[in-house]
């Protein structure tokens, strides 16, 4: 039919390879740089744009503060107040946004700690809120991150005298007490040096080799996720996996969703750079050149930045202070409008529906775009710099919640959050006469004649359906999918007879939701 036509030019499909893009750059420092270092371990405060570096080893074990600021590229030598934490490597540096600190926990001199400390940023002072042995055992070389949700540190494995561990433990920021959440069943082998990242939106630690030694293999390359919901550990396994490594920097990429992986201590130093997609569960090798090799470096993550920063470590040449930053080298970022996902035949937001066709708006979203919808990826129909054209999933339940967000070469746009509904109706706004011409003022239709409507955000269970033309009731012949186009809905409907010579308007029903007004059927 003519009116398929056109609809398949709206929804016109069109992929093309996607390329990522992505660029390693030496950070230049202005002015005095902190001495260089092993352990020394980094963390990011979004409001002050600032990485914040502690303690390490160098000649002997460090306490000292630094900050870095992105904006000036300048190092500042800190002089906290309050209690200072004992010099120390091998600890974990975590930033507390909410309270605007970082957290320290754990680590290692003459002895092994497992003390928590907060630092405030704005008051630049120093407190104790945990001692040793409030939780776990005294440890380094563990793991730490930091679940904005709950309000918790989340910390596991490492390593004493006594042994490699494989407990995991929370400690509540809110009231500084720590718990035991150690699953029975299905742990991670004891190991230490290795590290572990928060994906935030589906709560998943992901923990990453290290050294087994007494236990296991040193090094380590497997890849572990920790349910913080359900306190569940999952291995990850197959596809082509990076060498098996200890003492390696990583971050969590939220624009990306992508764990980023470099270097190491494996078979030799190493500088390789590797991602992980946990949606498809696959790692990636990127192409690009970077650090020498190296190893007891850390990184950290900027969000509002996009960028991954690592710091410091031993290479081939010595020791180093070091700042790198790693980014993809996209210029335009991708941007969704405010109120920019509408029905794609009606042009209305506000909702969306099992199966409907919807359109994006924004800037910068073409080419080569991959979306997602609650973490889901789906296809572009259609994509051009300022829309993109989708179908959302036929399987979406009809209530709850709909994120959708776009990548491009690796950086994120912001999230457009949408409820979803049973029924989100829209029209396509031309119908087709019973003589398969598309219906207009020079081709218009006759009452008690036959005029085909297609439509689309019916839903998955679409009832009380219902087509007024001219503010009349119209009789439905025949509704359904159309034929080879899921999320279309075909409607035929006779018009009724006592409707004047002109326009009359049209209006779909389904239950209580209603489609665009506008819409015009032409009578002669």
């Amino acid at each position: 039919m003519p009116a398929m036509k056109y609809i398949a030019g709206i929804l016109l499909f069109t992929l093309t390879l996607a390329a990522q893009d992505w660029r390693y750059e030496q950070l230049p420092v202005n002015g005095q740089a902190p001495p260089a270092r092993i352990d020394g371990t980094i963390s990011y405060d979004r409001d002050s744009a600032n990485i914040f570096l502690f303690g390490g080893q160098a000649s002997d074990t460090l306490n000292d503060l630094w900050a870095y600021s992105l904006s000036n590229q300048t190092w500042t030598k800190l002089k906290p107040t309050g209690t200072l934490p004992p010099s120390r490597l091998g600890h974990t540096l975590l930033t507390d946004n909410k309270r605007r600190r970082l957290i320290l926990f754990a680590g290692q001199a003459r002895g092994f700690f497992s003390d928590v400390w907060a630092y405030d940023i704005a008051a630049n002072n120093w407190s104790r809120l945990a001692i040793d042995g409030a939780g776990p055992s005294n440890r380094y070389g563990h793991s730490a991150v930091l679940d904005e949700e709950t309000n918790r540190m989340i910390i596991s494995h490492g390593f004493t005298d006594s042994g490699r561990f494989d407990d995991t433990w929370a400690f509540d920021l809110n009231t500084n007490q720590w718990s035991n959440i150690s699953p029975s069943a299905n742990r991670p082998l004891r190991r230490c040096l290795h590290h572990a990242v928060l994906d935030p939106q589906s709560r998943q630690m992901y923990l990453y080799g290290g050294c087994a030694s007494g236990a296991g293999p040193c090094p380590l390359g497997d890849l572990w996720a920790f349910d913080l919901r359900i306190n569940r550990w999952t291995e990850i396994t197959g596809g082509v996996q990076p060498a098996a490594r200890q003492h390696y920097g990583i971050s969590f990429d939220t624009r990306r969703m992508q764990l980023i992986l470099f270097g190491g201590s494996g078979r030799g130093t190493l500088s390789d750079t590797w991602t992980f997609n946990p949606q498809t569960r696959t790692w990636n090798q990127l192409n690009t050149s970077g650090p020498s090799a190296r190893l007891r470096h850390q990184g950290a993550y900027a969000a509002e930045r996009g960028a991954t920063y690592f710091f410091g470590g031993s290479t081939n040449s010595g020791n180093t202070s070091e700042l790198w930053q790693l980014r993809s080298g996209l210029t335009n970022l991708p941007r969704l409008a405010t109120g920019g996902i509408t029905n794609a035949f009606s042009g209305i937001g506000g909702a969306l529906a099992a199966g409907e066709y919807i359109s994006l708006f924004g800037d910068s979203l073409s080419p080569d775009p991959q979306i997602t919808l609650n973490g889901t990826p789906v296809p572009a129909l259609f994509s051009q710099s300022n829309q993109i054209n989708l179908q959302v999933p036929t399987d979406l339940p009809a209530t709850g919640e709909a994120t959708i967000k776009v990548t491009r070469e690796g950086e994120s746009s912001n999230e457009l959050k949408v409820p979803i509904v049973a029924s989100h109706p829209g029209l396509f706004p031309t119908g087709v006469n019973e003589d398969n011409t598309l219906n207009s003022a020079t081709s218009p239709a006759a009452p008690g004649s036959i005029i085909v409507f297609y439509a689309t955000g019916q839903g998955s269970n679409p009832t009380q359906v219902a087509l007024e033309i001219g503010g009349q009731r119209a009789e439905l012949l025949f509704v359904a999918t159309s034929p080879g186009a899921a999320g279309l809905m075909q409607i035929n409907a006779r018009i009724p007879t006592n409707l004047p010579t002109g326009t009359a308007t049209v209006k779909l029903r389904i239950g209580e939701a209603e489609s665009q007004p506008g819409v015009q059927l032409f009578l002669r």
